[in-house]
């Protein structure tokens, strides 16, 4: 729905709270020699249409930003994994695609809400993660306006068929595990193969059985880990009461193209590995054809990856034997490469940049495939 001018709206229900409001305008320009006490002519009125963005309305959000201790290493511990999440950390999450209401584009991709860690849930059994849940109050547009706006959200994972098997076939290797051990076991506190012989091997499967037993069930016991802040992580969202928003407002300045004339690159497969002597970070390797056509030397020193948050990730020596990281591309040449970066967190979105090495301005963009 729309209407000339938005007034405040406010609604409250069992777990969410929303406020959101828009200015109404109002700029006049008189004839000279108009008075009375109606709109003269000539008058102008300007308002900003509001649009309702309906109960139930699902955000895709994912996190952006999270509390630190300022150096990487602090931030994990002496495995490599993330400090658990406190109550009352403040965090930041991006939508991550545009919400339209009658085709009019209200919520924008990039849109920020600022919000903190309201509640922690324990993990639970068969490895299952703990979750969290997050009460936002604000949100910020990219064009710079704020407004007020309260609701719950959680990263809670739902049982999938993937997470099923994982969970089946944690269970099933501690159990063939115990079962080995059950087997040596009764192997040795029966006599060894002259207690088999007696046995006619009973004992040997009353052991495999008694141990897979143990092992199993220890394993369907088993609490997986406490739950973490990750960028880049995905955040469950869907307002349930109704919300006025004005409709977005688009920029004015023109989007940079930055792809050389000529320079053709092509990412054929991306993946992405935990490197675990480097305190937890993750190799990122990309698969590239590299056509370039131009009349420029392209050197590897001016590559890089761009996060979501503006932070570079530099070229490294990859976990591969044909990966490079020192080399140069001639003009009119066409290259096959593997270039690995180090990065943080493998789900935030990452663009590769290219710069050129005189002028060290951005000359080729181009997002990686999530």
């Amino acid at each position: 729905m729309a209407a000339l001018c938005a007034t405040a709206f406010c609604a409250s229900c069992l777990t969410v709270s929303i406020s959101a409001s828009a200015a109404c305008a109002q700029e006049s320009r008189s004839e000279p020699g108009t008075a009375g006490g109606g709109i003269a002519p000539g008058t102008v009125l300007k308002g900003s249409a509001t649009y309702t963005v309906p109960k139930g309305t699902p955000f895709k959000l994912k996190l952006t930003q999270v509390p630190t201790n300022g150096l990487r290493l602090l931030d994990r511990d002496l495995d490599g994994n993330l400090i658990p999440a406190q109550l009352n950390d403040e965090i930041c999450a991006k939508v991550s695609e545009d919400i339209y209401i009658d085709d009019h584009k209200v919520i924008p991709e990039g849109t920020v809400f600022h919000g903190k860690v309201a509640r922690i849930h324990d993990p639970r059994r068969f490895y299952r993660k703990g979750w969290l849940e997050v009460s936002f109050d604000s949100l910020k547009t990219p064009d710079g306006r704020r407004f007020a706006f309260k609701v719950d959200a959680d990263n809670f994972k739902g049982s999938t068929v993937k997470s099923k098997l994982a969970g089946t076939g944690r269970i099933l290797s501690h159990a063939a595990g115990g079962a080995i051990v059950g087997t040596l076991v009764a192997y040795q506190l029966t006599g060894g193969m002259r207690g088999v012989a007696e046995t006619k091997g009973m004992n040997l499967a009353a052991g495999a059985a008694a141990g897979a037993l143990i092992a199993g069930g220890y394993a369907a016991s088993e609490k997986g880990p406490r739950a973490v802040l990750e960028p880049g992580d995905d955040l469950n969202m869907a307002i349930d009461s109704d919300l006025l928003m004005p409709a977005a407002v688009e920029p004015k300045a023109k989007v940079k193209t930055y792809t050389l004339e000529g320079l053709d690159i092509t990412i054929n497969k991306v993946k992405t590995k935990k490197d675990n002597l480097a305190g937890g970070s993750y190799m990122k390797t990309l698969n590239v054809s590299i056509d370039n056509n131009t009349d420029q030397l392209l050197e590897s020193i001016d590559c890089y990856l761009l996060d979501s948050e503006g932070n570079k990730h530099s070229l490294v020596a990859g976990l591969e034997e044909d990966s490079e990281f020192i080399f140069h591309i001639e003009p009119n040449s066409l290259r096959q490469l593997k270039l690995t970066f180090r990065v943080d967190f493998p789900n935030m979105k990452y663009t590769l940049v290219w710069l050129d090495h005189r002028s060290r301005r951005v000359c080729y963009k181009q997002p990686l495939p999530l």
